[in-house]
């Protein structure tokens, strides 16, 4: 296992509460709010709200979450705008009315294409290379039982990875005996000469999240390109684990050259849960082969044995589909482009700078998540004082000041999933209520 990145900490066990916060602009002043009193653009008691673009303020209206508590969990589950919820209850009960009718099929039947022009339009793909998942890890689990394993072939990952891209390959080493090699992705490190030195004659795959959940680490693009041209020259498969990457960061999957990219709706996209997509290079369709297939993978067959597949990335689709779920996931990623891709990455990453500034000037806290704009994404990682567990604080900043984060990885790494819709004020005070916990 490759070494922790170590950043420092300062101890503040013998300060009162107030003089922890000393020389935090604004964060000693501001109160927790019970979850009850977090209304759109509410201030916290200090007279001061936010000042919220007309645009943001829209926003947090239509997701009930987003003022409902400070919610920084949108890398776990992401909460969706009301008119998505309530397009897909309408296209459910549509279905409802009679579902084997023509003219009811045929609205039904619209949905799972339209949904994947939508996908590679915005994410930077052919409509043939978008197949519709259920999840990520759906996703990772076609790409990772699509190569004819020998026992001792070795896969590379990283030592930052989420659990739906760590247990398939455990699963797969015990049952043929292949072999796991990790590379170290802490902030900093350089990815090309990481996997370099995990490279073998052994060497199938190399699968890596696009954004790590531990530390927010992103992928540049141009380094990931770079090392899909590597990987290529050598016939190694290249999987990216995109679960945190689109509506959090920049994803265009032509550019960043890997072969397949597993995501799912539910996170920063903020679409229905059960939704998601594996895109596939068309030229490696007919290599990234079926392990599991059934009704709807194929585009001929007789019950003499022969059949041939579907030609485009549909062919990982098979059997009764939930259509209205993937009605929702498609009127998500509408309603993200007309609020506008580009101004919600462009304030997301002004709330992280935010959030970076407040955790430099907190006495006893520290940034574990890449300070570079080229290699943050909206994951902020905060490195806790010595003796402050993060389970614990996860479960009593939930359930005694509303506010919903989440423990990772590192023994003493503590996550803000930190979306658009989230405030400064929120941010301040989250760490205000960390700070007060910890001390």
């Amino acid at each position: 296992m490759a070494p922790r990145n170590a950043f420092p900490t300062i101890r503040a066990r013998g300060l009162g509460r107030r003089q922890f916060l000393a020389g935090v602009p604004g964060l000693a002043l501001l109160p927790i709010v019970p979850v009850g009193r977090l209304a759109a653009g509410e201030s916290r008691g200090d007279g001061a709200a936010e000042d919220l673009p007309d645009w943001v303020r829209r926003a947090r209206e239509e997701v009930p979450a987003a003022t409902a508590s400070p919610y920084f969990q949108t890398g776990g589950i992401g909460p969706s705008p009301t008119p998505v919820i309530e397009q897909l209850a309408d296209r459910l009960t549509f279905q409802n009315r009679s579902p084997a009718a023509t003219h009811v099929a045929e609205v039904m039947n619209r949905i799972e294409p339209e949904l994947r022009a939508r996908l590679a339009r915005v994410f930077g793909a052919g409509e043939d290379e978008v197949a519709l998942t259920h999840s990520t890890s759906e996703g990772i689990s076609i790409v990772a039982w699509s190569l004819n394993w020998e026992p001792d072939d070795e896969v590379v990952i990283s030592n930052t990875e989420h659990p739906a891209n760590v247990i398939p390959w455990y699963v797969l080493r015990d049952r043929l005996g292949i072999a796991i090699r990790e590379i170290d992705l802490s902030p900093g490190t350089d990815l090309v000469a990481e996997v370099q030195r995990q490279l073998s004659d052994r060497t199938r795959m190399v699968s890596l999240s696009h954004v790590s959940r531990n530390n927010g680490r992103t992928l540049r693009t141009g380094d990931s390109a770079r090392l899909a041209e590597l990987l290529r020259a050598r016939d190694v498969r290249y999987h990216l684990d995109g679960a945190q990457g689109p509506g959090c960061v920049a994803t265009d999957f032509a550019a960043l050259g890997c072969d397949c990219y597993s995501t799912c709706g539910h996170k920063w996209l903020l679409g229905p849960k059960g939704t998601g997509a594996l895109f596939v290079r068309r030229a490696l369709l007919d290599e990234v082969q079926l392990s599991w297939a059934g009704a709807h993978s194929h585009e001929t067959m007789d019950y003499e044995g022969n059949y041939t597949l579907l030609p485009s990335a549909a062919r990982y689709e098979f059997g009764t589909r939930a259509l209205a779920d993937f009605h929702g996931f498609g009127q998500a990623i509408q309603w993200m482009e007309d609020t506008g891709f580009e101004r919600i990455l462009g304030r997301t990453d002004e709330l992280v700078e935010h959030g970076i500034e407040a955790i430099r000037q907190t006495p006893g806290l520290s940034v574990a998540s890449p300070e570079d704009p080229a290699d943050r994404s909206g994951i902020l990682v905060v490195r806790l004082p010595e003796g402050c567990d993060p389970t614990k604080l996860y479960r009593d900043l939930a359930r005694e000041e509303g506010i919903l984060a989440s423990p990772v990885r590192g023994e003493r790494d503590f996550r803000l999933s930190i979306h658009f819709f989230n405030t400064r004020e929120e941010i301040s005070s989250a760490l205000e209520a960390i700070v007060s916990r910890c001390a």
